[in-house]
């Protein structure tokens, strides 16, 4: 059975009677990962298990609950595993290619156009951009079509492949302004020293949107014509401008409520730990200025490229952790830059800047 630390380099292979031996390098939080092919993967946290006797059972993995198997054919395998390589993975086919892709799992609830994708066996994917292989244990992926979301859970091991130049670039390039970089920026009270402005922000209704009775009138005239079975449908003055208002605008606008709010504002120290507490939105700014290399070292641009990224606590308790994560990444919702940062972007947690 692996036996590893979640997000490093650290892991070893526990003996034929489940004994293991593991040097966590200093290191106090974080999971401890057991995992082992075709088993469900156990999850211990490492502050419990620091010094003291763990007994942990593992279960053969279930089926994945089978609405529609996929593929039907090897059209339907591509267009379903493209779709799930551009989120998981991102877009670049060579530099970040997963090994045994055809292991996965997929399943689709056509009428919720809802997709769910699982791996049985460990993903082993080669990121030749940031110099790494990861073995990737899939826990869940799930993909809502109608409401446009996509979220995945999974622990991983590191193993470095090269230490390049060009290599420590990309990473570089990587953590600048990822959301590692954001909240260790934020354990560390460094947010304004690394570049980071904090707004609070709120989603409020649109003046511009048709109104709760206004959506009800177009639809019970689409109801009446629907029962009529009318091939052409001629809007009313009234409803074409309403059904104009409906498809040009969104529900909700960003409304910005106050600027450069301080760490305080949204967050919470107790014991030592430091919690997220914070009820509407964050938007996360940054000025993120890329390196390159210029007579063998390594050159910040003279120009920046805004980033803009809103995290969404809703008022929920997620705790920060110094290594650059934070407790059920699964359920804070990310948007815009924050969101985009998929597997070919992800760095091992014991990662610093320059290596």
């Amino acid at each position: 059975m692996n036996v590893y630390l979640d997000g490093t380099k650290i892991s070893t292979v526990s003996a034929n009677d489940g004994s293991f031996q593991l040097d966590v390098q200093g290191q106090k939080s974080g999971n401890l990962i057991f995992q082992k092919d075709n088993y469900e993967t156990s999850i211990f946290p490492l502050n419990q298990a620091i010094g003291k006797s763990v007994k942990v059972i593992i279960n053969p993995v279930k089926e994945i609950e089978e609405v529609v198997i996929i593929p039907y054919t090897e059209q339907a395998y591509k267009d379903f595993i493209n779709y799930f390589l551009d989120r998981f993975i991102g877009f670049d086919r060579e530099g970040v290619v997963i090994k045994n892709q055809r292991t996965l799992k997929f399943s689709y609830d056509k009428k919720n156009q809802f997709l769910k994708v699982k791996a049985p066996q460990t993903l082993i994917i080669e990121n030749k951009n940031l110099g790494y292989n990861i073995q990737y244990n899939l826990i869940n992926f799930e993909s809502d079509f109608k409401n446009k979301t996509n979220s995945y859970l999974g622990t991983s091991f590191f193993k470095e492949t090269s230490n390049k130049k060009n290599v420590i670039l990309n990473r570089m390039n990587a953590y600048q302004g990822s959301l590692m970089h954001f909240f260790r920026s934020l354990y560390n009270n460094e947010l304004e020293k690394e570049g980071f402005i904090v707004n609070h922000a709120k989603r409020i209704p649109n003046p511009k949107y048709p109104t709760e009775a206004e959506l009800q009138k177009l639809e019970d005239y689409f109801s009446f014509v629907r029962t009529q079975k009318v091939m052409n449908v001629n809007l009313s003055p009234e409803l074409e401008e309403i059904s104009q208002r409906k498809h040009k605008n969104s529900p909700f606008v960003l409304a910005i409520l106050k600027t450069r709010i301080k760490e305080s504002d949204f967050t919470k120290r107790k014991d030592g730990r430091l919690f997220l507490d914070f009820d509407d939105l964050l938007m996360v700014n940054y000025q993120k200025y890329y390196y390159e290399i210029k007579k063998g070292d390594f050159i910040k641009s003279a120009n920046a490229v805004s980033q803009s990224s809103l995290i969404h606590p809703e008022a929920a308790e997620f705790e920060i952790f110094p290594e650059g994560i934070c407790s059920e990444p699964d359920l804070l919702i990310l948007e815009e830059t924050f969101s985009q940062q998929n597997i070919s972007k992800m760095l091992p947690l014991d990662y610093t800047f320059g290596n």
